[in-house]
């Protein structure tokens, strides 16, 4: 896979680098915000590492410009601030998942691979219901034939519930699908992205609740939405 790394300080950037190149990824590195931003807009990559305080740009600022722009690469924010509100706010701009300093580099790996698998779960190339449809080989969402932005994250949630239509997930349901790897999710991060998937939802014409609460239980799609 092709990976870039943001991140300031070249004695965490060499180690991640040299690691991820010995498991036969792509990477690139970039020492700040501004040229990180650059080169993701200019490149296609799979991953970027964003590192959140960055000079010139800071990674909320990267991550949320990124999305903005309609780039769909896998955001892993890497963070030495690992409060519950510095992990939404780095949800909230677009991240996928994130990662508090000091990491083993094996758990990098294995948060790499859990949002790699994402993507091969749902066998189905086309998943649609009612005007929501989810292109698997193009990794686009549609509402009514309009594509909707989505970072990673919200794209899967989406499938998953179109996958499953009648299904009700509860907040550890969604959590073991997306984050195997990562025990320390709470349900505020689950609320965020359910937050953004609604959202953007409603922004290209779809009901603000087409994906419905069940109190006591958890989230479907809601019926003759």
């Amino acid at each position: 896979m092709n990976i870039l790394i943001v991140e300031d300080d070249a004695r965490i950037a060499h180690p991640l680098q040299l690691h991820l190149k010995h498991e036969h990824h792509q990477v690139e590195v970039a020492y700040d915000g501004s040229t990180g931003l650059a080169m993701a807009l200019e490149n296609q990559f799979d991953f970027i590492l964003l590192d959140i305080m960055l000079p010139e740009l800071d990674g909320l600022s990267v991550a949320h410009q990124l999305r903005n722009a309609g780039c769909n690469s896998a955001i892993i924010m890497i963070t030495a601030r690992d409060t519950t509100k510095d992990k939404i706010a780095g949800l909230e701009m677009g991240a996928d998942d994130y990662l508090a300093k000091p990491f083993e580099l094996s758990e990098l790996s294995a948060r790499i691979k859990a949002i790699s698998r994402r993507g091969r779960e749902l066998d189905r190339p086309i998943l649609s219901y009612e005007d929501l449809e989810v292109d698997q080989n193009a990794c686009i969402a549609r509402f009514r034939g309009t594509p909707i932005k989505l970072t990673p994250t919200e794209y899967r949630l989406l499938a998953h519930f179109l996958a499953n239509p009648s299904k009700v997930y509860d907040k550890q349901d969604l959590i073991d699908l997306l984050w195997r790897h990562n025990t320390s999710i709470s349900d505020d991060i689950i609320k965020t992205h359910m937050k953004g998937l609604r959202g953007k939802l409603k922004a290209v014409g779809a009901s603000k609740d087409i994906i419905e609460t069940v109190y006591g239980m958890g989230y479907r799609l809601r019926k003759n939405a």
